[in-house]
């Protein structure tokens, strides 16, 4: 027991101070840092875009918060009463002194994280469109070349194998071994899946491998292998475990197969089914072919005991009378007849149009002539008078050309190239320019006198 005198030298902490120590000792303790819980959805609510809820089992509870956009990622309803697995981080909340775990993954109990995973890479492709129809591609009715991938040792390469063989015994079978199981396997499988894409000969591909649990099946989930299978540039059928597994590959390819001995099936036809088809198609032309000449030879008695034909020769006789008689009387009304009649007519009329006109041509000729020879001789006077007097202005300019002036000692004076005609205009601050006739000089002025 405490007494007195102790309380009295005891140092009392605040609530804040207690609170914020156990903080700080959740923050540092490293297994808190991540914990796996699983247990029971209670008490669970939204607020905002926040999800607050306990997490409990048969003897406590803990108080969870799942926050925004880690809420939005779960493929399934929170509600009261769901088993989950959570993995979060455990904290205390300082102003009411309760500790509680901030969730940041969930997930159903019992389906496991493997299975979220791949439900998580379902959905994603699934967004992306890789398991679009409009991807998929046909698979052909007669493929002369089947490749595969499995293992070299499983008993799905013998199903195909011998399935193929009792279908269609003359398909190529091209195998392409590759690890079906394990971690490698996903590597080991993009691995064959690219040497058969290099074979040109392959019509289409079967890739998957006999039943096991669902982590054996697991290296048919991986996202890269995905990928690699949705680029192929042939009709694919996946086929992986038994009639209920279902994998990532089996939604990329272009067919899902129940199983390996199914993928074979799908992939070639029965060639007893075949042979009964091409039987029954056979019998079918030939039945047709039986009423198509049954008709063709009654349509030939009908045309041979027809009128037309029992009668020929008389009826060509008749035609033969008609026809000479048409032709005499196209003889007589001949429009060849006609035709001719009206060339003539039209080549006289030609002639005498061409007669006249000559005549207006040779009138209009000599019409032409005389006026062209008047207007000639009024256009030479008109250029002699023209001449002179471009003779006496070019005398006139010579007289008066004052460069003429100046080779008699003439000159010219400007000032700011303006001709100086007074001593009036002259700014003795300025020099004046004096043009002769042989060049230019530039003067200062020293006295200006007046007349």
């Amino acid at each position: 027991m405490i007494n007195n005198d102790e309380l009295k030298q005891a140092k009392f902490l605040s609530v804040s101070a207690l609170n914020r120590y156990l903080s700080y000792k959740f923050d540092m303790d490293i297994h808190l840092q991540t914990v796996y819980l699983e247990g029971e959805i209670s008490n669970f609510k939204i607020s905002g875009k926040h999800m607050y809820f306990s997490i409990k089992d048969e003897f406590s509870e803990i108080s969870a918060m799942m926050f925004y956009p880690n809420n939005t990622k779960l493929n399934f309803e929170v509600k009261d009463g769901l088993v989950v697995q959570v993995v979060g981080k455990v904290g205390v909340y300082e102003k009411r002194g309760t500790y509680s775990i901030v969730v940041n993954k969930m997930i159903q109990a019992g389906i496991g994280a493997l299975y979220q995973e791949f439900l998580e890479l379902k959905d994603k492709l699934s967004s992306e469109g890789l398991f679009d129809e409009k991807h998929k591609i046909k698979l052909p009715e007669f493929p002369k070349t089947i490749g595969v991938i499995t293992s070299s040792t499983g008993e799905a390469i013998n199903d195909i194998l011998s399935t193929l063989k009792k279908r269609m015994p003359n398909v190529k079978v091209v195998l392409y071994p590759a690890l079906v199981q394990g971690d490698d396997a996903p590597r080991d499988l993009i691995r064959a899946l690219k040497e058969s894409y290099e074979n040109q000969e392959i019509d289409c591909l079967i890739i998957g491998r006999g039943g096991g649990s669902f982590e054996d099946l697991a290296c048919f989930n991986d996202e890269e292998l995905a990928r690699c299978l949705f680029k192929a540039p042939f009709p694919t059928i996946s086929a992986v475990g038994h009639e209920g597994d279902y994998t990532i590959c089996d939604f990329v390819a272009s067919l899902r197969a129940p199983t390996p001995t199914g993928a074979a099936m799908l992939a070639v036809k029965n060639q007893f089914e075949v042979l009964e088809s091409i039987n029954i198609l056979n019998q079918r032309l030939k039945s047709s072919y039986r009423v198509y000449y049954n008709k063709l030879e009654t349509r030939l008695k009908y045309q041979v005991n027809s009128y037309g034909l029992s009668q020929f020769d008389k009826i060509i006789n008749n035609l033969s009378d008609n026809t000479k008689v048409l032709t005499e009387r196209l003889k007589q009304h001949s429009p060849i007849h006609i035709v001719l009649n009206k060339i003539d007519y039209l080549n006289s009329l030609t002639n005498s149009m061409n007669l006249h006109f000559n005549k207006q041509i040779d009138v209009l000729n000599n019409q032409f002539n005389l006026k062209y020879d008047k207007l000639l001789n009024n256009y030479l006077v008109k250029l002699e008078k023209t001449e002179v007097n471009l003779q006496q202005y070019y005398q006139k300019i010579v007289i008066l050309n004052p460069l003429n002036l100046m080779n008699k000692g003439y000159s010219i004076s400007y000032q700011d190239n303006t001709v100086i005609s007074s001593i009036k205009n002259i700014d003795l601050n300025k020099n004046i320019k004096i043009r002769f006739s042989d060049g230019e000089v530039e003067s200062k002025i020293i006295k200006i006198k007046e007349d």
